[in-house]
């Protein structure tokens, strides 16, 4: 008894892997009861407001039943010293509705930016937004993605008048706003001066009202020649006080923690499960000022599946003199459950526990 007691009380002051429990989640159970139903109502409920039912949306759901649920395949760890073992669930990997894997590619990514890629030299966190009227074009045509991410890095060299080569950036898409709407917009983060000659330059002042005013003529130039807005609806945009359009830039940081909090909170997920409920087949999303989205559970998951990316969509962009070192978070953050066993020695044996799919 003693024994146990001891055990018991030594182990909570040790660095451990406990399993999550993604079914108790309300997230799960909504997926689960509703993934058909969002099927089967999508044409006559969605269609017209979100376009076609993507195949990497139901693939992704179906991925994030599979998720952290041992009967659906685990791996088996053993360490050498003491000869426990336990089992790890496998995970999704998916990206724009798992909170679990968000949240590792997420720690991974800034993990991998601040020690491969970014020099060491201020930075500062940046964002770049577009009007409400525009952002209809990006919800169902992805690849225009590009024309912000060119638009604002090409902004940002015509303003600082410095070549590309002398300008260093990361860029990530999100397309979330605070309530799960549609709201595509860029963080960033910034080198905070340019490299000259080898030696890296502070920058003394930084006209922010004049890099959104190019970052919006770029874009209503390129969406003009794809001949999705008019000359009216450029003039009229441009006349206004407020276009709209938007650019914010953060005070200079240059220590880890602020560098991998902002490399973090670029790459977060989209959903946060502390801001989400349910309540008699009612699904409420709660927002940061305390206002309660209400939503059906199919309606909800509608919401939720326009900020599922393409499968090989690229989200993530660094521009100018970084390392050469990719950094494409789903390519670099690597699964890893075992940081806890990292300074061990472990036997890792996959173990064939259950079906590998929920779903035929």
């Amino acid at each position: 008894m003693l024994r146990r007691y001891t055990w018991e009380k030594a182990k909570d002051k040790l660095q451990h892997y406990r399993r999550r429990s993604p079914e108790a989640s309300p997230l799960y159970q909504i997926v689960y009861h509703s993934r058909d139903d969002l099927q089967f109502h999508w044409e006559a409920r969605f269609q017209h407001h979100y376009g076609c039912l993507r195949d990497e949306v139901l693939k992704t759901l179906d991925e994030y039943l599979n998720c952290g649920i041992l009967a659906h395949g685990a791996a088996r760890v053993y360490c050498d010293g003491c000869k426990h073992s336990l089992l790890i669930a496998f995970s999704c990997k998916r990206r724009g509705v798992c909170p679990s894997c968000g949240a590792k590619r997420a720690v991974k990514f800034a993990e991998h930016i601040y020690s491969e890629v970014i020099e060491d030299v201020p930075h500062r966190h940046t964002v770049f937004t577009i009007p409400k009227r525009l952002r209809v074009f990006f919800k169902y045509d992805r690849k225009l993605n590009t024309i912000l991410f060119r638009a604002a890095w090409g902004a940002l060299l015509q303003v600082l008048g410095i070549d590309e080569r002398e300008l260093a950036a990361i860029l990530t898409v999100q397309t979330a706003g605070e309530a799960l709407n549609y709201h595509p917009h860029l963080h960033g983060l910034l080198a905070d001066g340019y490299w000259k000659d080898g030696t890296f330059c502070r920058f003394t002042e930084v006209d922010v009202k004049a890099i959104e005013e190019a970052f919006a003529e770029r874009v209503l130039a390129q969406l003009h020649k794809q001949e999705l807005i008019t000359d009216d609806d450029v003039a009229q945009i441009l006349s206004q006080d407020h276009t709209g359009f938007g650019v914010w830039l953060g005070d200079p940081f240059h220590d880890k923690e602020s560098e991998q909090f902002v490399a973090r909170y670029i790459e977060r997920a989209p959903l946060s499960l502390e801001k989400l409920s349910i309540q008699d087949d009612i699904v409420t999303y709660t927002t940061k000022d305390g206002a309660a989205h209400e939503f059906d559970a199919v309606e909800f998951l509608a919401a939720l599946s326009c900020h599922i990316p393409k499968t090989y969509e690229s989200i993530t962009r660094s521009q100018g003199t970084t390392d050469d070192t990719p950094v494409d978070a789903e390519a670099n953050a690597l699964s890893s459950l075992l940081l806890p066993l990292k300074n061990q020695r472990a036997t890792i044996a996959v173990s064939s526990v259950g079906a590998v799919g929920a779903r035929a």
